[in-house]
């Protein structure tokens, strides 16, 4: 349960790699932020409970259950927000080498090019992606779709909502560029809506399609398509209750982490501290 904020200060070494400049290599999250109950299933198997300060990388899951949630910085700056009942996959995290002495604020852009793969099993994601390099790539993957986030404030979520007996995938693109991946058949129109829903067509090729920024969608299947049966089987293991959960929201932590003290390192350097 949420019991307690927890202030600290991350410093970091910097060093500059041996490595060509195009060499990509395993990139880390580190913990800003812990707030109630928050596993880490560790790639090599490991599981335990997750702590500000701890290095995430390529391969680790995390969990975090109701009135819990956690806060990440990532090597090419990006931030991101694990909301409660929640269960998100770090399946691919790479970056190339770069020197720089800023931190995660002011960062404008990531320093070097990126390659970031987040699978929302089941739950909310909030964050703040920068601008991204020519060839970088910052996705979130969930069995009803995926977001290409640009460079931009951003929330995907992945829910059941019980009172309409329907999976809902929602992303929503706060000021900057997303793309909605998925199988939705046709175009999307945005015209003079803040919001869009559509329904899930399993029998339809994948499309791609922007979200106008202060824009929304949301991608239903209901429990009569055909596909259902086989999303909830592949989700359910992933949802940290004991019942299937409703549609419970609780009020939005904010988005970017105050912590100034944070800086940014090259993905091979692994040196931290903290305060």
């Amino acid at each position: 349960m949420k019991t307690l904020r927890i202030p600290f200060t991350i410093l970091c070494v910097l060093a500059i790699s041996a490595l060509s400049a195009n060499a990509a290599q395993l990139a880390t999250a580190k913990v800003l932020e812990v707030m109630g109950t928050v596993t880490k299933y560790a790639a090599n198997g490991g599981k335990g409970p997750l702590k500000a300060g701890d290095i995430l990388t390529q391969g680790d899951e995390i969990s975090a259950s109701a009135l819990s949630s956690a806060k990440l910085v990532f090597s090419n700056g990006s931030e991101l927000t694990i909301e409660e009942n929640t269960s998100v996959d770090i399946t691919k995290l790479e970056q190339a080498s770069f020197s720089s002495s800023q931190s995660y604020e002011q960062l404008q852009a990531d320093p070097s090019k990126s390659q970031t793969l987040l699978n929302l099993n089941y739950g909310k994601l909030n964050g703040h992606v920068k601008k991204l390099q020519s060839g970088s790539t910052f996705m979130v993957e969930t069995q009803l779709g995926t977001a290409a986030i640009r460079g931009t404030q951003f929330s995907v979520e992945l829910r059941y909502n019980a009172t309409r007996g329907e999976f809902e995938l929602t992303v929503n693109n706060f000021d900057g560029l997303v793309d909605i991946i998925s199988q939705f058949g046709g175009k999307i129109d945005f015209s003079g809506k803040q919001a869009v829903d559509v329904g899930y067509d399993n029998n339809s090729g994948q499309e791609t399609s922007p979200i106008p920024a202060q824009r929304k969608i949301t991608i239903r299947i209901s429990r009569g398509d055909p596909a259902f049966d086989a999303l909830f089987s592949l989700v359910k293991n992933y949802i940290p209750t004991e019942q299937t959960p409703g549609w419970i929201q609780l009020p939005a932590p904010e988005i970017t982490p105050e912590d100034p003290g944070v800086t940014i390192v090259s993905p091979e350097d692994q040196n931290v501290a903290i305060d």
